[in-house]
């Protein structure tokens, strides 16, 4: 709030062109001076009466203009973090670890407000949010899994959803079918994020994706080509109808031996075995959606390791993803943030360490940023080789 201000016909007191009283000029904020000054001439017996009532009005004039914002700017974007518990081997599905460092990432150098939780959040919560962002396991142990008519609420006053990983999948109402295409949980969700990770029609396996030329995009603001090596799903399932306008981000062609033979959960389908195999298509990975109801979706499907949110890109995709969905204005050059060092991503890792030095992730996380391909799955439960060591 504004300190209020009196204007400048109160900083002195005449009476037939002769100065009764006068205190420091007001055109600024008020001051401990100028206070004092006034109180002085308010005792003053000759001046009291025309003091009361133009002090009275001045505050009065002053008060409107004081609490509006004169430079019109509006208020801080809201950020919620809801991160799943953690899961999975070493420096894989570490929710609650990753959900801290992009939370500091954002704030780094944003004005925005962000906080992390591992609940799903209050309505109190969920009211004050411009943005809720999803890090955590999906399908069967989704927290939106019975929460979908108020999250449909929060997206239908202009509030946005991001969901990361296997978060991008809800479960549907009956998780033994085989074609989950018309599912009606599926499909209120498909309604919110644009796409989902389905169970039978999706696939989910470890790959090089590569960004090649991003496209005119906001959240795409300040990315520069890059490789990453994660889980990252695809043949995802979108929304399908005629107002359903989701927007992909970050193409690729997944590599054939990604799908496996036969009829799975996550490994193999003949509809992505058609899609991949046979017609070629590019498969997104990162996508938005400006939702026909209102507010904005964002999802990403890589971020099953925790060393992804080290590679400057591949962090700065999500941190314009959630500040794009707040509503927010992504920068020119995305959003920026510091580059975490090896010491930084092995806090608040929950499982035992197999060996991993901070010098040889270091290593590692260094030939990342440089383009070099690091399988982190082969060294899940090995020790990652020094720097003097060839691979």
């Amino acid at each position: 709030m504004q300190t209020p201000q009196l204007p400048m016909a109160v900083s002195s007191f005449q009476l037939s062109g002769i100065v009764l009283a006068a205190c420091p000029a007001s055109a600024g904020p008020l001051t401990l001076t100028s206070i004092r000054c006034w109180l002085a001439v308010m005792i003053d017996p000759l001046v009291r009466p025309f003091a009361t009532l133009v002090l009275f009005f001045g505050f009065v004039l002053a008060i409107p203009e004081a609490l509006a914002d004169p430079e019109g700017a509006a208020a801080p974007k809201r950020v919620l973090f809801l991160a799943g518990p953690n899961s999975h081997g070493w420096g894989q599905h570490k929710h609650i670890a990753g959900s801290t460092l992009l939370r500091d990432s954002l704030i780094e150098q944003t004005e925005v407000e962000a906080i992390l939780i591992t609940e799903w959040p209050s309505a109190d919560e969920l009211a004050k949010a411009d943005v809720l962002v999803i890090y955590a396991d999906g399908w069967q142990a989704h927290p939106a899994n019975d929460k979908l008519e108020e999250l449909e609420d929060f997206m239908n006053a202009g509030k946005g959803l991001v969901a990361i990983h296997w978060a991008t999948g809800i479960q549907a109402a009956d998780p033994q079918a085989t074609d989950q295409g018309a599912d009606p949980r599926r499909k209120r969700w498909r309604d919110l994020m644009g796409a989902d990770f389905e169970a039978y029609h999706s696939i989910s396996n470890f790959w090089t994706a590569t960004l090649s030329e991003p496209v005119n995009h906001p959240v795409l603001r300040g990315i520069k080509p890059f490789s990453l090596y994660d889980e990252c799903y695809f043949h995802l399932r979108e929304c399908g109808h005629e107002d359903c306008k989701v927007e992909p981000l970050w193409l690729a062609h997944p590599p054939a031996e990604t799908i496996q033979p036969g009829h799975s959960a996550s490994r193999g389908n003949d509809a992505a075995r058609a899609a991949v195999h046979e017609r070629k298509e590019e498969q997104y990975i990162a996508w938005a959606f400006p939702r026909p109801n209102g507010g904005r979706a964002f999802g990403f499907t890589g971020g099953h390791f925790h060393w992804t949110w080290a590679h400057d890109q591949a962090r700065k995709l999500v941190l314009n993803g959630i500040l794009w969905s707040a509503g927010g204005e992504v920068p020119a050059d995305g959003v920026e943030s510091t580059t975490p060092t090896a010491g930084r991503m092995l806090e608040d890792l929950p499982d035992r360490n197999p060996g991993w030095t901070e010098a040889a992730l270091q290593h590692a996380l260094d030939r990342a940023a440089e383009g070099d391909i690091v399988r982190w799955l082969d060294y899940s439960g090995r020790p990652l080789p020094e720097p003097q060591t060839q691979e």
